[in-house]
Formats: structure tokens, sequence, C-alpha cells
């Protein structure tokens, strides 16, 4: 079994169907919201185990897991075919995340919350040289990365390939030099290109790129996170698909 750990990522597993086998609790941990893990624990025929705050942290190799540890089944990566068939109903188009050497795992929960939270069909990592899924990406995604699928793959640069022979147009964020973000027409299928914190995208996966875009900003400081950086970019995706289906 998988050890996750937080409230959040616990509750998002809970609303599921299936995944938890079983959840510990610290003991002395209070409040509304583990009342409420146990409650729904209950109906659901969970088993819910109290025990010391150093044998949780024993079992989530970290004290950040806020009194609460589920142990689950273990993450199963998607078929980069299946982020394919994955499409939101709310949109006409198709929109898949394909992260370049993004390493810090907080980063990645971060990006995969905000995937699942405006409509994408899911994220690709590559399995090298980037950070997995793991407890702390779990956490940091609230739970959502079990529920938007998420694939690695060996090589980028074809996956952008084939994600091309499938009508996808290649968008990739720099932080410099690329067109302007809300002058991006995004009304298409579309992957969205993030490079990793240190350098960005690589030269070889950036060649693939059909368009380079850069967002906007009035401070000095030259460059966002990541993970803000994708959350902007991901809003105006979706901003524009609203008001185009809105029409």
């Amino acid at each position: 079994m998988e050890v996750i750990y937080g409230i959040n990522s616990i509750m998002a597993l809970l609303r599921q169907e299936e995944g938890l086998g079983k959840i510990i609790i610290a003991s002395g941990r209070g409040g509304s919201s583990v009342k409420e893990i146990i409650e729904i624990a209950r109906q659901k025929i969970i088993p819910v185990e109290f025990n010391q705050r150093k044998y949780l942290d024993k079992l989530a190799g970290t004290p950040d897991h806020q009194g609460v540890i589920g142990l689950c089944k273990p993450f199963v990566y998607a078929d980069l075919d299946v982020l394919i068939k994955n499409h939101n109903k709310s949109f006409n188009f198709d929109l898949i995340l394909v992260l370049d050497s993004i390493m810090d795992p907080q980063n990645l929960g971060s990006i995969i919350r905000t995937a699942h939270c405006l409509g994408a069909n899911g994220v690709v990592i590559p399995e090298d040289r980037a950070a997995p899924v793991t407890a702390v990406v779990n956490k940091a995604s609230a739970g959502s990365v079990r529920q938007i699928p998420v694939a690695r793959v060996i090589n980028l640069s074809q996956t952008l390939d084939y994600l091309k022979e499938r009508e996808f147009w290649v968008f990739g964020a720099e932080t410099h030099g690329g067109s302007n973000l809300q002058e991006m027409d995004f009304n298409c299928p579309v992957a969205l290109v993030l490079g990793g914190e240190a350098k960005g995208i690589r030269p070889l996966v950036k060649k693939k790129c059909d368009f380079l875009l850069t967002i906007p900003m009035a401070g000095s400081f030259d460059s966002l996170n990541v993970a803000v950086a994708s959350g902007i970019i991901q809003y105006e995706i979706f901003c524009q698909r609203s008001r185009k289906e809105a029409v």
C-alpha cells in the first residue's frame, strides 16, 4: 500500500468510489475536518486507527502530515492516449500540459492541481530529470493527482510529435521573447509546454513548439515561479474558451 497524507488529500480519496484501504489519525487530533473524515470512513467501512504522532511521522517520512495518513493503492501513471481521450466536455478543445524537467515536487503538485481545476485533459512528465508523483506531490495537489491522468514518458520530443499527429498545437512558455500571452489564440487543441525551474524548456523540446509565449509583467523582477506561471497561462486559456462557449 502507498502512503498519502494531509487533510485535503485524504478527503479527495474519500470522495472517490474506492482507493483508501485504511486511515491512521494521530492520537488527540481533533477538528471538524478530522471528524468529517472519520464519519465518511465509517459510512464507507474504511478502517480508522489512532496512533502516536511519532508513528505517523515515520510512516509519512515527514512531520508535515497534518495528523492524518491514508494507506491506498499505489499510484498508476496513465497512457498518453488516455489523456487525449480525457476531453473536458465543458470545452470544444483539448489541453494537455507537458512538463519539461520540473524538479520540485511542490511545483509539480501545484501545476497538477491547477490543471484539474481548469479543465485540462491531463499532465505529461518525463521519466528522467524530473520529479515523479510522490506523497509530497499528492499533498501539494490536494489529492487532485489521483483525479486527473498523469502520463510518464521516455522522450518528450517524440511525445510532442505524437500529439502534433493528433492535431495538437504546441505552445511553449518562455520568460522572455515569446508572443504576448494575451494575444495568443488558444481555441484549438493545445499542448502547453512548461520548462524546469532552473533553465526553462530544453532546446530540443523548444524546437518542437509551434508558438512561444511570454506573460507580460509590470514589475522589475524578470521571472515567475513555474507553478504560478502555469496557473496564469491556464487561466488565460480557460477564460478564452469560456468566452467562446458563451457566444
